[in-house]
């Protein structure tokens, strides 16, 4: 059997030379899960969405999902562990073949009393924001099945980009499929300090913690500049990278930064089937300021724009769909190539992992993130995720030591940052 594969499946796939291609999320529960109820919901999900149970077939017309046969033991594996940072280290930063059977792998690791979960799917299948319902509905069905409530619920709707739209009148539709203004090429040659690429190199994910004291703090004190914790996280961020890169303190930067479109979808999203519906908006300063206080107003003069801006992610997505529709696949890609420039740096703010969504009624949530794929040089991409008031800070990228070394002199720079920007506003 054959599934159609959508706009957003060839980007993803497209981006394979950037990327890794997986989304990753690891979740600590205080208790012991039960096995047989998750491998319940897991076959359950899987039957659901057909896609989970396929391999991509690059058709050079037309690409496709082939539904195949899968097992249980295909997706789940459990294991005590007597070394859990390797054990889930290891397995986050694996990857899943195009012609495997299943697209998500599931770990659970057993220990010290505790479940560490950890996830890997194929960015192909769905983003960070259905990442995110996906988890929340594994916990709902969880602690149902715990309850005696027999029935497995998943969202199944339509995969297609164009759901992006059905959030918007018939006026706004109209207009929003006329942007066809290519806003994915971004020409700032800032990058990241990484080490030349190497066939040694590995896949590794550097993570930092900033405490809920130090960034709650932080994110009340930005209230006063009408900032959001994003805008935030982007002046931390910025000032930092014109330190890590020794550029010029004048010199324009500019940062992608992912937009969950689904704000533009009917019911936010919550009927449409597992997809990707992210976009991006640009923030561009054109210098470091002074102060973090400086940094962070030269970050508002920007992203303020893209707020007010009804349309905000849409761009670009009518071009997309035009290359698509009038090639064949196989020159689509090369077509649509040649006028996109993969961004060097860029910014993800995944959003908060709330417990309340998240936990299982035997076992709950207390610690936790998420981030996306891990980039090759000389790419690389901030991504954030908070709980319970900490907020994650991760770098997935293929490299070595010496690259750890620099990721975590940039996370001491950024959470310098945070402290710098507390104490000037005592």
């Amino acid at each position: 059997m054959k599934v159609k594969a959508e706009l957003w499946d060839k980007m993803q796939y497209m981006f394979r030379n950037f990327y890794d291609r997986m989304v990753h999320g690891y979740m600590v529960y205080d208790g012991i899960v039960d096995v047989d109820i998750l491998k319940t919901v897991l076959i359950g999900f899987t039957e659901l969405e057909q896609i989970l149970h396929s391999k991509f077939v690059e058709h050079p017309i037309e690409p496709y999902w082939e539904v195949c046969p899968y097992s249980i033991d295909d997706i789940l594996t459990v294991k005590e562990s007597t070394d859990i940072e390797k054990d889930t280290n290891d397995f986050l930063t694996g990857t899943i073949p195009l012609d495997s059977n299943v697209q998500y792998k599931v770990a659970i690791f057993f220990h010290e009393g505790k479940t560490h979960f950890c996830m890997i799917v194929n960015h192909m299948c769905f983003d960070g924001g259905d990442f995110k319902y996906f988890l929340s509905m594994l916990a709902t069905n969880y602690n149902n099945l715990k309850m005696g409530i027999n029935k497995i619920e998943l969202k199944t709707g339509s995969r297609a980009y164009c759901e992006v739209y059905t959030g918007l009148t018939k006026a706004e539709q109209k207009a929003a499929k006329k942007l066809y203004k290519n806003i994915s090429t971004v020409k700032d040659k800032h990058g990241f300090p990484l080490t030349p690429s190497n066939p040694a190199d590995k896949n590794m994910i550097c993570k930092r913690k900033i405490s809920k004291e130090l960034f709650e703090t932080a994110r009340l004190i930005a209230k006063k500049f009408d900032a959001t914790a994003n805008d935030l996280l982007l002046a931390v961020y910025i000032h930092a990278l014109y330190d890590i890169g020794n550029f010029d303190k004048n010199d324009t930067i500019t940062i992608p930064c992912m937009v969950d479109l689904r704000r533009h979808i009917s019911h936010k999203g919550l009927t449409t089937g597992l997809t990707n519906h992210t976009g991006f908006m640009q923030c561009s300063v054109n210098a470091q300021g002074e102060t973090i206080n400086d940094t962070l107003i030269n970050v508002l003069r920007s992203v303020n724009k893209s707020k007010r801006d009804k349309y905000i992610g849409l761009y670009s997505l009518p071009l997309l769909k035009l290359a698509y529709t009038i090639l064949p696949y196989k020159l689509s890609e090369f077509a649509i190539m040649i006028g996109y420039i993969n961004p060097l740096i860029g910014m993800s703010n995944i959003g908060i992992l709330n417990p309340d969504l998240l936990s299982l009624t035997d076992a709950p949530l207390v610690d936790g993130f998420m981030t996306g794929a891990v980039k090759y040089k000389p790419y690389m991409q901030l991504a954030i995720t908070t709980l319970n008031g900490d907020a994650t800070l991760t770098i997935a990228i293929r490299g070595n030591k010496e690259d750890k070394i620099i990721v975590e002199k940039f996370f001491d720079l950024i959470e310098e940052n945070f402290k710098a920007f507390i104490e000037q506003n005592k």
